[in-house]
Parts: structure tokens; sequence; C-alpha cells
């Protein structure tokens, strides 16, 4: 079934199949319960995670793998099954932006992901504790780090 949301990239029709619950909410937005994620082509390969209930909160989130090819979790075992999934495949794992007013000061949330499930359309916040990665990561230093990093790949190191 089929219905029509107004939302902070305007209104939207989402796929009831397709609403994902936040049982727990996001940090900071407890409250908010039922998101979606959309993704406008003119702002590839930038998503936004929006709130269905709230139409002034939507979140830019991009794939963390597409700024650091490295970038790899472990999920502990209750969130993998609270979420169902038997494979890593089975969830997509976001992470949010903040984008100011200077683009080059934009910042990616690695310490934080968003998991969601494709099996039960459940959504979680998880918070990796005592890792390398951080709340704020410039996202041009990020970049730099990844190219350099395919480069010494693709150079055989």
């Amino acid at each position: 079934m089929i219905k029509d949301f107004d939302t902070k990239l305007g209104s939207v029709k989402i796929d009831k199949e397709k609403i994902i619950e936040f049982e727990y909410g996001i940090p900071g937005f407890e409250n908010l319960r039922k998101f979606a994620l959309l993704q406008p082509e003119s702002s590839f390969p930038i998503m936004w995670l929006v709130s269905l209930e709230d139409k002034q909160v939507a979140f830019p989130v991009i794939l963390p793998q597409l700024i650091r090819s490295d970038y790899e979790i472990i999920l502990p075992e209750d969130i993998s099954e609270y979420l169902q999934l038997e494979k890593p495949e089975d969830a997509v794992v976001i992470s949010i932006l903040t984008i100011p007013q200077n683009k080059e000061d934009i910042t990616i949330n690695l310490a934080a992901p968003i998991i969601i499930s494709l099996n039960n359309n459940k959504g979680i916040q998880l918070l990796i504790e005592n890792t390398e990665y951080k709340i704020r990561h410039y996202l041009k230093d990020e970049i730099e780090r990844n190219n350099q990093l395919l480069s010494v790949q693709r150079n055989g190191g």
C-alpha cells in the first residue's frame, strides 16, 4: 500500500513495506520511529533518511564504503538477531553527514553507523566504541586517505 508523506524534501509516495521502523528512535530523536530512505538523483551519492512523522527532520546519509573503502564494523550478536540478519548482504549500513555552509567542512560520522535490515525493515543506530572511528571525520580528509589507500593497493602495496 502506497501512502503520501510530507517530508523535508517535499511530498513523497512511500510503499508501506519500505517504511523503516526505528523502535528505539535515533539518538536525539527518540520520539520519531518511522523513516524512509530516499535517493534523489540530484544529490547522488548522498541519500536522505527522512522522518515520516516530523517533516522537519531529514538526515543526509551515505554508504561509508564510498568514502572509506576499508570501513568495517562487527555487529554484536544481539543486534544481528534483532535485525534478523543472517549475512552481511541482509543489511544496509549508512553514515550521517553534517553539511555546513562551507562545503569544505562536511563531516561523516563513522563511529555511529545506522544499520537497516532488508529482512524486517528495522533500523538502529549503533555506537561503535574503542575504534579508530570518530563521530566527525572531515570528508575531504577521508577521501584523500581513501585515494592513497587505493593507490597503494593498485601499485601492489
